[in-house]
């Protein structure tokens, strides 16, 4: 997994999720690929300041079940802090979420902001949450399902 980035970028080309990026720091193989295409095109790649806080908690998850060791969750939190992922956080970006959230019925809040932060940007979301992506089929924004 690329540890920062490099070159100049100019154009969003997608917002990424947590779900998407908890996968990269395992090294899974159907999603690696997808985060090297994303990560060489010529753009910014976006997600709600929430990652990291999703992510840690995945981590902190994953350590209590035995899965990783404390040290890998803090090397994997550190890596994804220097991931080339613009985080946004404003106080329409959580209104709008809200009302995605109301409309689409979905039972949590977090997973509307990728979606708000992916609609205001107009690019697509990549994730591996096949859950989000059956409730977002009418294709706005439109969704990148990582196997």
């Amino acid at each position: 997994m690329p540890d920062g980035m490099t070159g100049t970028r100019s154009v969003t080309v997608g917002c990424v999720d947590a779900s998407l990026v908890v996968r990269i720091l395992d090294a899974d193989p159907a999603v690696v690929p997808v985060w090297e295409q994303l990560t060489r095109l010529d753009g910014e790649l976006i997600a709600p300041s929430l990652l990291p806080y999703e992510v840690a908690n995945a981590l902190h998850q994953q350590q209590r079940a035995g899965r990783i060791a404390v040290e890998t969750a803090y090397d994997g939190l550190r890596r994804v802090l220097r991931l080339p992922i613009e985080l946004h956080g404003d106080a329409p970006l959580h209104s709008r979420a809200l009302e995605i959230a109301h409309e689409r019925h979905l039972p949590a809040a977090y997973d509307a902001h990728y979606v708000a932060l992916a609609e205001r940007f107009r690019v697509p979301l990549w994730t591996c949450d096949r859950r989000l992506a059956a409730e977002l089929r009418d294709g706005v924004p439109q969704v990148h399902l990582v196997p």
